[in-house]
């Protein structure tokens, strides 16, 4: 049966099972990724240099305690991406713990 006629009849769709979802290696990498770019990109004083208007303007369309929410928020996105990568590394490696923890006995 070709392609095309998948798309006009397509197959009936089935739910996932927990095996197939549960530790996702590219989901994650993706997670870690934009987590640590985001964070890394709101530490960053490129949001607010606008050279358009002076430093007075600035400061009145972005004020200290905005950017440094902002910058707070960078910070907590970076720690979230540093835990999703480790958390990819934990969950790739517990099948290898448990099977070597099976075989011990």
């Amino acid at each position: 049966m070709s392609n095309i006629v998948n798309i006009f009849n397509p197959k009936p769709s089935r739910d996932l099972t927990p095996e197939e979802y549960a530790d996702c290696l590219p989901c994650q990498i993706m997670a870690t990724f934009g987590c640590i770019t985001a964070g890394s990109y709101f530490l960053t004083d490129r949001l607010w240099n606008d050279p358009n208007i002076s430093l007075k303007e600035n400061l009145e369309k972005n004020p200290i305690w905005w950017r440094n929410s902002i910058k707070g928020l960078g910070v907590l996105l970076i720690g979230y991406g540093g835990y999703r990568g480790l958390e990819a590394s934990w969950g790739w490696n517990q099948d290898q713990k448990t099977s070597t923890k099976l075989s011990e006995k």
